[in-house]
């Protein structure tokens, strides 16, 4: 069975592709932090794949240089790698602090960059896909580097494709409006979706069908998959 490795594989994006990569039969390479990996690990068991879960903090970089080389110590067949870990810090670019800046810039660009190239060099073949977010269409400051590491996240994306696609393909996934952001539930959902084109708010299983889309296509190569309703090509105010 071929392996898949999930950053931020034990929440919210990454935990619903981890366990639907395990439905469709791949073993897992699960990074998290501080989140607790104990269901993906259980989901995992029950479906019959193998799940090894590799803690760490991913803006530290040489942790971050170092992983795909403890993944190819204990896993067979790579074929994917999946950049979710992320953070969300809503600073205006005014409030930002020195800290705030430096760890997002880590670990939402610098950990994705040294993952793809040592996933190129070490494993040089498959599928990355790296989770962006619709909002680098938009100019919103409320969240400013969260939005600079994603829109700069989204050109590595079609440089790497560029460079890589006779042996390695990169895409991404945008999603809209699925998940609430941490601390609102699904009154937010419901708030917001009046915005969307579609009226509607997503859910993760349009994330998973996303993914095996660009599993499945081999010709798709240096794209950006928008799973957001169409909120991407209209409304620009904040959700």
């Amino acid at each position: 069975m071929p392996t898949a490795i999930i950053t931020g594989g034990a929440v919210r994006v990454g935990k619903a592709l981890a366990c639907h990569l395990a439905d469709r039969g791949w073993n897992l390479a699960l990074h998290h932090n501080a989140s607790d990996p104990a269901d993906v690990l259980a989901h995992a068991k029950k479906v019959g794949v193998m799940c090894r879960a590799y803690p760490g903090n991913l803006t530290d970089l040489a942790f971050a240089e170092g992983l795909i080389g403890q993944v190819l110590a204990d896993c067979a067949d790579v074929q994917l790698l999946v950049n979710s870990a992320a953070n969300f810090i809503q600073e205006n670019v005014e409030q930002t602090s020195t800290k705030t800046l430096a760890d997002t810039i880590a670990l939402n660009l610098m950990s994705p960059y040294l993952l793809m190239r040592e996933y190129k060099k070490q494993v040089g073949k498959g599928l990355v896909v790296n989770i962006l977010d619709e909002r680098i269409t938009k100019n919103i400051p409320a969240f400013a580097a969260y939005s600079v590491s994603k829109v700069a996240l989204e050109h590595m994306t079609k440089l790497a494709a560029v460079e890589w696609g006779a042996t390695v393909r990169v895409n991404a996934i945008a999603p809209g409006l699925i998940l609430p952001p941490a601390g609102h539930g699904q009154e937010y959902l419901d708030r917001n979706k009046k915005n969307v084109p579609t009226q509607t708010h997503g859910d993760v299983s349009d994330l998973t069908r996303a993914l095996d889309y660009l599993l499945e296509s081999p010709f798709v190569n240096g794209e950006v998959l928008f799973v957001d309703g169409g909120d991407s090509k209209g409304r620009t105010s904040q959700q």
